[in-house]
């Protein structure tokens, strides 16, 4: 297997920890989005030391490296101001999002939050039509309604969680923003960025707008010790470690079989779900599990 599959299967083992994570560590929704990307944010910090020679060599053509590589005060500056905009625009989706997905995840279980959050294939896609012009593949539209009759399955039979429907609209909103999260990366391309500044600034930005919930929720006080092991913890795998292997190993790896392969993640987080929390799974939501994934695929399918 080449190493580039190894590495995105790791990346997308390690996100699908995120949700069990954040059930561990028990406390406040807001305040656990807060504190992953606040850890995410000094983990790369500490990062940068050995992340930056690395950025010099894989963008040696790139203007802003080669001063990086010269001038490390450089860091995580960015050039030119529209991609600081951007970036501001990508960490309040990015804080919206974690703010929904953490309560749905309350409501739901980690496995269906997961999953609705992986609806966000569908949207981008509908968002594509309009803001880029592409065709809609012939299977979207039955692919869609297979990926909805999935999480029917999943959500409304034997519901996992505390309540279904608020479960089910934090999940949306998940599901919306997070898909504006992804259009705004799509723009972020054209300007010269790496990696790891993104997820940098993603983390800093996210935790700036999640601070005003947070104040306004009355959450300011610090998590215990073993909370916030967990949610250092869960900053590690996924904002640090899962999203740098998968953004990684992406251009190294067919769109087809990649996409199938990030489908995975609900699938893996309910089964850590059944290990680590005990939330049983029935036949029927299994087969609601698989169901929406075979429909996500499908939407998404195109001839290369």
């Amino acid at each position: 297997m080449s190493r580039w599959y190894v590495l995105l299967l790791t990346g997308i083992c390690c996100i699908s920890t995120s949700a069990i994570l954040v059930t561990l560590a028990g406390v406040h929704p807001t305040v656990s989005a807060f504190y992953r990307n606040f850890f995410a944010a000094l983990i790369w910090l500490l990062l940068y030391p050995f992340t930056r020679p690395f950025r010099a060599a894989a963008l040696k053509t790139d203007r802003v490296s080669l001063l990086e590589a010269a001038n490390p005060s450089f860091g995580f500056l960015l050039r030119p101001r529209r991609a600081t905009l951007l970036l501001i625009l990508l960490g309040f989706f990015f804080a919206v999002d974690l703010w929904a997905w953490h309560r749905s995840i309350i409501f739901l279980g980690a496995g269906p939050a997961t999953l609705m959050g992986n609806l966000q294939v569908l949207i981008v896609s509908l968002l594509a039509v309009f803001l880029f012009r592409e065709a809609l593949q012939k299977w979207f539209w039955p692919g869609c309604l297979l990926a909805l009759l999935g999480i029917a399955l999943l959500t409304l039979s034997r519901g996992i969680g505390q309540a279904v429907l608020p479960g089910v609209l934090y999940g949306l909103v998940t599901s919306f923003t997070y898909s504006f999260f992804l259009i705004t990366l799509r723009l972020l391309r054209n300007y010269q960025t790496t990696p790891q500044q993104v997820l940098f600034w993603v983390a800093v930005i996210s935790s700036l707008f999640l601070l005003l919930p947070m104040v306004g929720e009355g959450n300011l006080l610090i998590p215990g010790r073993e909370a916030l092991g967990l949610l250092a913890l869960h900053a590690f795998l996924s904002s640090v470690v899962g999203w740098w292997l998968i953004i990684t190993a992406l251009p190294h790896v067919p769109v087809a079989i990649a996409s199938t392969l990030l489908l995975l993640q609900p699938l893996l987080t309910s089964i850590w779900g059944h290990v680590f929390l005990q939330q049983t799974l029935s036949p029927l939501q299994i087969a609601g599990i698989f169901l929406a994934v075979v429909g996500i695929r499908l939407a998404t399918w195109r001839r290369r």
